[in-house]
This record gives structure tokens, C-alpha cells and sequence, in this order.
């Protein structure tokens, strides 16, 4: 008896003494001790890169909401002349894209291979985004995936009823990290640095006349991370597909069951997903056209800026060849594009079929469902 009381003894003080794990993302408390102990350097292993990642897009993440929350409480109070909230605005976006860009760069050296890496329980990510030292309901389950569901697309207002994210999350979701889930964030990365880069090659006009054309080398810029995107996208589409196992998977193939993902893809959602990146790629390399004719109907003769009719919009001299620095972008209806990007539809440029996909997705259950696609596939 006294020999197993010392074996007992000595298993509690080993227990009491055992390291807690490098990278906890499955308890709030993990997440928080993990991220605190984060430093400026990414380590130099895979699990540690990824763990730098989470804990640095989270904290990118918190300092864009509280600095929103923070020009929304001076509105009130303080008139702010469009030039000075101009380029408050202006100096967060470029602060959101140098931080995007060096976790980004982290992340492009995970190379995990067929091994899984961190297990991440999303809903315990929990962290006062605003800055105002409570902890919202929002806030807590901010992370929280949603339930799978054949319901329309749909951004939802924060809610603040509990019984709300039991019904509509998957709170308890977890998540063991591969090589396709790193791509999926790669090309999420890319997608967001092109939106942020096109907002800041413009500025707006100060009489209210449009947006004026400030630095065209960052379309070029803009560019260049779009087709990366879709690259990576394409990347992750295969890599999906070729995997075999079936733990705990974030975006799943159709053979596999353990997923958390919000959609359930069959065979021709990852037909539809190829067919949606060669139709992006041959815009983006100027080998199809954009309609945007003047007369034209749906989304783009709506909103796009025109060209006259039997021509079409080239995307990749939009991009490539950008009119010079103070041009205006006007409103008024009537506004047309320059003739160097307007350019006539025949054989060897033909209209992309993209189009015809936004409107089936704007008039067909089906096509919400796409649209929904889109949203989390990237």
C-alpha cells in the first residue's frame, strides 16, 4: 500500500508539472495562452507557423474592429472633413495589407505533405474584438462555423441571443489541419490583399463626381494577386480531391463524411468550381471579354462602366495598361470606358460565359446556392 501511495504521489506531482501542449486552439483559455505567447518572428516549424498565422490574422482581425468602433463613437462628436477620414481610412487599409502580406508569407511555407497538424475547435476563439472590455456574444462565437444547411446566401447582423448560435453554429466543430486547408487560407489571402489593393489605387473625387485614379501601379499590383488566388484555388480544388483519409476535415471531397464545412460539395460543385476558374483565368489573361455594352441587362449592364456596343470590356489591359494617374471615374449614366480597354468581340476574343452564370445565380434557388459556394470556397 505505501509503495503504490509514492506511485500515486509521484504520478500527481508528474501531472502538475507536465508542460501544457506548444498549441492549444481547442479551449478558450489554449487559444488565449497560445496567442499570448506569440512573438514577432514565426517559428520555424509547420505547426508553429500555422499557430502564427491564427493568432496573428485574430489580432488583425481585433485591430480593424476596434479602430472602426473607434471612428464610429467620434462620428457623433466630432466632424470629420471627408479629406481627414479619407485617409484614416487610407492608412488602415494599407496597415491591414502589410500585415496580410507578412502572414501570407508565412503561411506560403507550410508544407505539410499528407500529415495533419493542429486541431482547432473555432468557437473557442474568443476575443473582445471591439476594445471595450466585455465580451459580446458576437464576439465570443465571431469564429463559430455555421451549421450545414441548403439556406439562401445570407450576412447575417451580429446577434445577441444565445439560443440563436445554438441553433445556427456548430459550436462544438473542430478542425485537424492539412495541406488543403493551408491552400484554401493562401488563396483566401490573395483575394483579400487584390480587394484592398484595387480600393487604394483610387481615390475618391473631391466634388462628389467619382473616383479618380491616384496609383495605378497598384491594379498592376491587384492583378498579380488575383491570378495567384485563382491559382491556389485550383491547387486546393485537386488537393481536395485527392485526399483519402476522413478526420475531422474542414473542406471536404465527396467521399468524405467527418466535415464541418457549411456546404456539402458533390461531384459537380468541384465540376462547377473548375469551370469557374478557367472562365476567371481567361478573363484575367485577356483571352475573353467582359460585357459591359451600353443597353446591357443584368448585374454588369447595371453597374459596370460601358463600352459601346459590339465591344467589350478586356479585364487584363484594365489591369495591365491603366489610364493615367488623375483619370475619373464617373457615376453618371452615360459614363464610358476608354477605347484601350473597350475592345470589339470576334473570333479570337470571345464574350466570357461568366455573366450567364451571375444571373442563373441571381434568379434560381440553385444559383444562391452557387453564390454560397463562391462565399466559402473563394
Amino acid at each position: 500500500m505505501a509503495m503504490l501511495g509514492r506511485y500515486l504521489l509521484c504520478a500527481l506531482i508528474a501531472g502538475a508539472a507536465a508542460p501544457a501542449p506548444a498549441f492549444d486552439f481547442t479551449s478558450a483559455q489554449g487559444f488565449a495562452a497560445t496567442c499570448a505567447r506569440q512573438g514577432a518572428a514565426a517559428p520555424g516549424d509547420d505547426d508553429g507557423r500555422i499557430a502564427f498565422v491564427i493568432c496573428h490574422d485574430s489580432a488583425l482581425l481585433r485591430q480593424v474592429v476596434s479602430w472602426g468602433a473607434g471612428v464610429m463613437e467620434r462620428l457623433p462628436a466630432q466632424v470629420l472633413d471627408d479629406a481627414t477620414l479619407m485617409q484614416e481610412f487610407a492608412t488602415e487599409i494599407d496597415y491591414v495589407r502589410a500585415q496580410l502580406a507578412v502572414t501570407r508569407k508565412v503561411l506560403a511555407q507550410v508544407q505539410l505533405g499528407t500529415r495533419a497538424s493542429l486541431r482547432l475547435v473555432p468557437a473557442q476563439w474568443q476575443i473582445d474584438l471591439n476594445g471595450d472590455g466585455q465580451l459580446a456574444l458576437w464576439e465570443k462565437y465571431m469564429f463559430a462555423i455555421p451549421k450545414r444547411a441548403e439556406r439562401p446566401f445570407r450576412l447575417d447582423l451580429p446577434s445577441s441571443n444565445q439560443e440563436y448560435y445554438e441553433r445556427e453554429y456548430q459550436l462544438d466543430a473542430a478542425i485537424r489541419v492539412d495541406q488543403s486547408d493551408v491552400l484554401w487560407a493562401l488563396s483566401y489571402h490573395r483575394f483579400l490583399e487584390a480587394a484592398l489593393a484595387n480600393v487604394r489605387a483610387f481615390d475618391l473625387h473631391p466634388g462628389g463626381q467619382g473616383i479618380v485614379l491616384a496609383r495605378p501601379a497598384l491594379l498592376k499590383l491587384a492583378h498579380r494577386f488575383i491570378q495567384a488566388g485563382l491559382g491556389l484555388s485550383g491547387q486546393m480544388r485537386k488537393s481536395v480531391l485527392a485526399e483519402r483519409d476522413d478526420n475531422e476535415e474542414w473542406i471536404a471531397n465527396p467521399q468524405q463524411a467527418s466535415s464541418v464545412f457549411p456546404l456539402a460539395l458533390d461531384g459537380n460543385d468541384f465540376v462547377t468550381w473548375g469551370e469557374i476558374l478557367t472562365e476567371l483565368g481567361a478573363l484575367l489573361q485577356g483571352r475573353t471579354l467582359l460585357p459591359a455594352t451600353e443597353g446591357g441587362g443584368g448585374v454588369l449592364g447595371q453597374f459596370a462602366p460601358l463600352c459601346r456596343a459590339g465591344s467589350a470590356l478586356n479585364v487584363a489591359k484594365a489591369y495591365l495598361k491603366p489610364p493615367p494617374v488623375g483619370t475619373i471615374f464617373s457615376f453618371r449614366q452615360g459614363a464610358r470606358l476608354s477605347p484601350m480597354h473597350c475592345q470589339v468581340v470576334d473570333a479570337r476574343h470571345p464574350l466570357s460565359k461568366l455573366p450567364e452564370l451571375i444571373e442563373r445565380a441571381r434568379k434560381s434557388d440553385a444559383g444562391m446556392r452557387f453564390l454560397r459556394n463562391l462565399y466559402w470556397i473563394n
